[in-house]
């Protein structure tokens, strides 16, 4: 196995060509719902947050797995005001998180995470369907 200085390019490819997804789905969101613009571009921004750890390769790795992550719940949950346009920035980001060979989360990081995110999921779902 390979310890990496920096994020290796293919990494960081996805990285970016998540964050413009995130951009693009943000501008269509303010577009349509400029009452919620502000979400939107914050939810951008978190999208690209793993984009400062470029010296950090092993962090990098697990930043773009729990921020695609969380942004996946954050687009289930926030459907109705159009959050789903951040369902491609995620997939990029988990795509990214595993591009590198040498540079992935870990098993139990990659297996904990989205497990906790399900959990999110759920139980938000249970409190809504209740309350």
């Amino acid at each position: 196995m390979t310890e990496y200085r920096r994020v290796p390019a293919c990494q960081w490819g996805w990285a970016v060509a998540a964050v413009v997804v995130a951009a693009i789905g943000a501008g269509l969101g303010v577009a349509v719902a400029t009452y919620f613009g502000a979400l939107f571009v914050i939810t951008t921004l978190v999208a690209a947050s793993p984009l400062a750890l470029r010296e950090s390769p092993k962090t990098f790795a697990r930043a773009c797995l729990s921020v695609g992550t969380g942004l996946l719940v954050w687009a289930l949950i926030g459907v109705i005001v159009g959050m789903f346009v951040f369902i491609p920035a995620a997939l990029l980001l988990f795509v990214a998180s595993f591009a590198a060979r040498g540079n992935r989360p870990g098993v139990w990081f990659a297996l904990a995470v989205p497990l906790a995110g399900a959990a999110a999921v759920v139980a938000f779902v249970a409190l809504f369907v209740r309350g």
